[in-house]
């Protein structure tokens, strides 16, 4: 029986999807071990018939799900809640994983301590590998670390990294939010983790550099400015809790107001 969920949101997917599904194929994990949960959200038929299509090209445990709402944070909410495995991990659909993450991050994830992977980009293949700001923290660091101001940089993102379900508890995506959610469910899930361990450097979570994500679409001055606005008071929110890591979360606040760099 799996212990492994791999969530996996797509919208309107190219051929990058094959992509990454085929890393998954590849894995060295036995397939019995994990499943992959895959939604098409906000898209139209002919997508969910070409992924319908694709799939039937596949050997692991999957299950498919087609819903009406648009967003990648209502996609991966839907997902957790529609996945059972103890452990989680998010993979987007144009990136891919090398052989061996499943089965390292799992040999280095508990309940208290989150997995992670080194992060390295590329644009068309893995032939020509780019530095990831991420990913260039991941060597500096201890193979474990209980720090989250130390290891604060994998708390900005959801991927390259294996959650126990415990972590994430009731916490969810902010779909108000369509840049910088990733960070915000991460400080969010903080308090629930100890710390962190690292996979070998091999490990590789690769991010692929498209155009026309979401990270790459022209700012809109206004609504960055009340986006950032938004987050600070959620942040700032959280300092007051007791459980609270204020030197951590003072990063996350300063982070954020950093983008406003961004509009003027």
């Amino acid at each position: 029986m799996s212990d492994i969920a791999v969530l996996v949101p797509t919208y309107k997917p190219g051929d990058y999807l094959e992509r990454c599904l085929d890393s998954l194929e590849n894995q060295t994990l036995s397939r019995s071990e994990f499943k992959v949960y895959l939604v098409l959200n906000g898209s139209e038929g002919s997508y969910k018939v070409y992924i319908q299509t694709v799939l039937q090209n596949y050997h692991f445990n999957y299950e498919f799900f087609d819903i009406k709402e648009a967003g990648v944070s209502n996609a991966r909410n839907f997902l957790i809640e529609n996945s059972t495995e103890d452990f989680i991990v998010f993979l987007d659909d144009d990136d891919l994983i090398s052989q061996n993450y499943l089965a390292e991050l799992r040999s280095v994830t508990s309940e208290s301590f989150m997995g992670i992977t080194n992060i390295v980009n590329f644009e068309k293949d893995l032939s020509s590998l780019k530095s990831n700001y991420i990913g260039n923290s991941f060597l500096k660091l201890k193979s474990i670390e209980t720090s989250k101001t130390k290891s604060r940089k994998y708390f900005s993102s959801p991927v390259a990294k294996m959650l126990h379900r415990k972590m994430i508890g009731e916490t969810r995506f902010n779909t108000n939010l369509s840049v910088g959610e990733d960070s915000l469910f991460m400080t969010e899930i903080s308090n629930k983790i100890k710390g962190i361990k690292k996979t070998d450097n091999d490990v590789l979570y690769y991010v692929c550099e498209r155009e026309g994500s979401a990270t790459r679409s022209r700012i809109d001055k206004p609504k960055e400015i009340k986006r950032v606005a938004y987050l600070t008071y959620l942040y700032s929110k959280m300092l007051f809790s007791p459980r609270s890591d204020k030197t951590f979360l003072l990063t996350r606040v300063l982070a954020t107001v950093r983008h406003l760099k961004k509009i003027f």
